[in-house]
C-alpha cells in the first residue's frame, strides 16, 4: 500500500468519524433539552396532584398567604413542600434510557409510577410519571405524558434518586407543628399523669391571675410557684412532633393495641378563643434504635426515656415526640406548687 493510499484511507476514517459524531452525537445526554422535566418558575405553581395505580392520591395546594394545604384540609409541612419545589426546579435529564432497557422502564412506570400533575393557576403546566431508581441508583426513571421515551433524570451534584421526594401518603405531608401559643393565649391547661395522679394538675387563667393558684388532681386550689407556672406557659411556642407513622409502619391493628395500654399522661389545652387540643402520651418500648438503653447500674430500661408515642386529637395516625422538646411542658405538680 503506497503512501497516497494510506493518506486517503486515513482521511476516509476521519471523515466517517466526523459524520458519525455530527449526525449521531453519541455524547449527548438526550435529544431533549436538559431541563425538559423541570419547572423553572416554581413560584407560579399553584397545586401539585400525585396519584399511583393503587388508587392512592394526594393534592398539594398553595394558599394566597403562600402556605400549603394537603387534600384541602391539612396544613402542609413546608420543608417538604420546599424540597419538592426545589426538586422540580433543579432536576435535569441525565441520559435517555437505552433501547435494551426501555420495556423494563415502561413496566416500572406502569406498575409503580407516580403520576405528577403540576399546575399554575388552573392551567396544567406539565405531567410527569416518576418511577423508581435507575440500576446505578444515580438517576430516576421519568416519562413526560404523551411521549414514548423514558429518561434518567437527576439533580446535578446530588448522588441518589428522587422518588422519595414524590410521596403520596397524606400524613407524611402533614405539618409537624403541634403547639404554638403565647402564654396569654392559654385559658385552661390540664395535665394528667395516669400512673401518678399526685403529680396531675390543672391551670385556669382567671383563677391563677386572682389567687396565684393551680388545682391538684382532686380539684383543690394549691398555691403555685408563679415563676415555674410562667415557665410552663411560655413553653407552648413552636413545639413540633418528630414525625408521624403511616399505616405501613404503624398499622391500624398496632394502633388499637397501643390505645389499650395505660397511657403515660394526657394534655388538654384550651385557648382564650375557645380552640382546644388533646394529646395523649404513651411510653415507647425499647427498640433497636433506642439510644439510651441502660440505667446507671447497667440494667436495661423498660421504656425509651427519650421518646413517646402520642395520639393527637382526631388524627388517626400516631406521632413520635422527643422528650427533650416537650420537657418543660411535661412538668409535674411537685414542681409547680409553692414550697
Amino acid at each position: 500500500m503506497n503512501k497516497q493510499t494510506k493518506i486517503l484511507l486515513i482521511l476516509l476514517v476521519i471523515i466517517g468519524s466526523a459524520y458519525y459524531l455530527v449526525s449521531k452525537k453519541p455524547w449527548r445526554t438526550s435529544e431533549k433539552a436538559a431541563d425538559a422535566f423541570s419547572v423553572q418558575d416554581t413560584a407560579a405553581i399553584s397545586k401539585i396532584f400525585m396519584a399511583n395505580k393503587r388508587g392512592e392520591k394526594v393534592l398539594l395546594e398553595r394558599l394566597p398567604n403562600n402556605d400549603w394545604v394537603v387534600n384541602g384540609k391539612v396544613p402542609a409541612d413546608f420543608p417538604k413542600i420546599n424540597l419538592l419545589l426545589s426538586t422540580l426546579k433543579q432536576m435535569q435529564i441525565q441520559m435517555p434510557i437505552p433501547a435494551s432497557m426501555h420495556n423494563t422502564a415502561i413496566a416500572i412506570l406502569a406498575s409503580r409510577g407516580i403520576k405528577t400533575e403540576i399546575y399554575a393557576g388552573e392551567n396544567l403546566v406539565k405531567t410527569i410519571y416518576v418511577g423508581s431508581e435507575t440500576p446505578d441508583k444515580t438517576g430516576t426513571f421519568m416519562l413526560l405524558e404523551g411521549e414514548d421515551d423514558v429518561y434518567s433524570v437527576h439533580i446535578p451534584g446530588f448522588v441518589g434518586y428522587l422518588t422519595p421526594r414524590f410521596f403520596i401518603t397524606e400524613i407524611k405531608w402533614r405539618n409537624k407543628l403541634v403547639f404554638n401559643y403565647q402564654a396569654p393565649e392559654i385559658a385552661k391547661l390540664q395535665i394528667t399523669y395516669f400512673q401518678n395522679q399526685a403529680e396531675s394538675f390543672s391551670y385556669e387563667k382567671e383563677v391563677f391571675n386572682q389567687a396565684f393558684s393551680i388545682k391538684n388532681a382532686q380539684g383543690n386550689l394549691v398555691q403555685a410557684d408563679t415563676q415555674q407556672v410562667k415557665v410552663l406557659l411560655h413553653s407552648f411556642q413552636e413545639k413540633y412532633v418528630e414525625g408521624y407513622y403511616d399505616d405501613s409502619t404503624f398499622t391500624p391493628t398496632e394502633r388499637d393495641s397501643l390505645f389499650q395500654r395505660n397511657a403515660y399522661c394526657q394534655i388538654k389545652l384550651e385557648t382564650t378563643l375557645g380552640k382546644s387540643q388533646n394529646l395523649t402520651f404513651y411510653e415507647k418500648p425499647i427498640g433497636d434504635r433506642t439510644k439510651e438503653r441502660y440505667d446507671e447500674q447497667g440494667n436495661e430500661l423498660p421504656v425509651d426515656p427519650e421518646k413517646f408515642y402520642v395520639k393527637i386529637d382526631e388524627i388517626p395516625q400516631i406521632a413520635s415526640i422527643q422528650e427533650y422538646v416537650f420537657r418543660n411542658i411535661l412538668t409535674k405538680m411537685s414542681r409547680l406548687q409553692k414550697r
